[in-house]
């Protein structure tokens, strides 16, 4: 759980009670962030939904942090839940994790590349059209509907 500036607690980062300025938005990230680092060091999530960024000082704030995090913490990754649940099924020491390339940026040669024109599909269901965008052959229903479209 996260805890606001206030004091109330919050289930991810834009559930909390957001500062109206950037070092408010930097405090409360760090606030929560210090408060993993400094005790059992468990995983710590950034979880935002995307609109949470629409706001200019949001953003800033964030950004700060994330400056900081690289800057004056040597032991702290920015990782993926895979990656993370990878180094959980092998622990590595921290001398060893550039030997080992687990959190490497390099391109996993099985992956495929990037889907730079996703295919913009048109499918229709009963309460109209629905419109996806995915990388795959457009389907002929919408992916979690029922064969009758409800």
């Amino acid at each position: 759980m996260w805890q606001d500036l206030r004091g109330g607690r919050c289930s991810m980062g834009d559930a909390c009670s957001n500062p109206s300025d950037e070092n408010g938005v930097y405090e409360l990230i760090m606030k929560n962030f210090k408060r993993h680092y400094n005790s059992n060091r468990a995983p710590f999530g950034l979880y935002y939904h995307s609109a949470w960024f629409n706001s200019e000082h949001h953003r800033k704030g964030f950004i700060r942090v994330i400056d900081d995090l690289l800057t004056y913490y040597k032991d702290v990754y920015f990782v993926t839940k895979w990656e993370l649940i990878q180094w959980i099924r092998n622990p590595t020491a921290m001398k060893e994790l550039y030997r080992v390339n687990l959190f490497s940026c390099a391109r996993d040669p099985h992956r495929p590349p990037p889907c730079l024109h996703p295919n913009i599909c048109n499918v229709g269901s009963n309460s109209g059209a629905r419109f996806l965008k995915t990388c795959q052959p457009c389907p002929k229903r919408y992916p979690w509907l029922d064969d009758d479209g409800q």
